[in-house]
């Protein structure tokens, strides 16, 4: 199964990959007004799912409740339903189950009392960086990080085979051959 993950933000983070495999990720500006990064959106989307033929295009489902952003929802909205348009299959998924799944803890800007919300959202895509590196992917920042957090998670929810594949190594001992 190919999996293409949106984190969804004025600077997106995308990461497409093969269940089992290792994501690519990177991240792309969306441009200056609503509507440039509304047309971008779906043209981002569009592009993507013509050149990669995901089997399944996943995003960050918006947090906040009343209060959560009209923008963002308004960016889920393009790169779903221009995801639906073409035949492909959406899921979403939340930053903090996500986070759970891929750091073992839902770390919020609660986890860092003394910083700022701005200083705590840095340390928290600092962390998912940090782990991606430890799982050896190629994430040059944290919406990208975030983006292949994301796609992990999905890999695990969609797919029995990803289950254990982030765990490679931990049950072999050195003296296995």
């Amino acid at each position: 199964m190919k999996v293409l993950a949106f984190d969804l933000a004025t600077k997106t983070g995308i990461a497409f990959g093969v269940v089992g495999g290792k994501p690519k990720a990177g991240s792309i500006s969306l441009g200056t007004s609503e509507d440039q990064r509304y047309a971008k959106a779906i043209a981002v989307c569009g592009d993507m799912i013509e050149r990669l033929k995901p089997d399944l295009v996943a995003v960050e489902a918006p947090v906040g409740g009343a209060n959560a952003s009209a923008f963002l929802i308004g960016l889920i909205a393009c790169v779903k339903g221009e995801a639906t348009r073409r035949g492909v299959r959406v899921v979403s998924y939340y930053p903090a189950t996500i986070r759970k799944h891929f750091l073992g803890k839902a770390l919020t800007a609660r986890d860092f009392p003394s910083k700022n919300a701005a200083a705590a959202k840095k340390q928290i895509k600092a962390a998912v960086m940090s782990r991606c590196h430890l799982l050896g992917w190629d994430v040059r920042d944290g919406d990208a990080a975030d983006a292949a957090a994301l796609w992990d998670f999905t890999c695990a929810m969609e797919s029995r085979s990803h289950q254990m594949t982030s765990l490679s190594g931990i049950f072999t001992s050195g003296t296995q051959k």
